[in-house]
């Protein structure tokens, strides 16, 4: 195979990770950003917010008692 072809390969498949973690950042963000507004609107209500993490992180419970 040729040496620039395996180059452009290598560029291209780091910029498809880089651009993989940017968007897990962005998306951990604003999941962050909604359960704070959620837990603040709750406190609100006077009641007590329970969050819980599932196996994934994208995985949220979000409960207002």
């Amino acid at each position: 195979m040729n040496v620039h072809l395996k180059r452009k390969f290598l560029i291209i498949g780091l910029l498809a990770f880089i651009g993989v973690i940017i968007c897990l950042y962005i998306n951990a963000y604003f999941v962050h950003k909604e359960i704070m507004h959620a837990t603040n609107m709750c406190f609100d209500n006077n009641g007590i917010p329970q969050v819980s993490k599932g196996l994934l992180s994208s995985s949220w419970s979000f409960t207002c008692e």
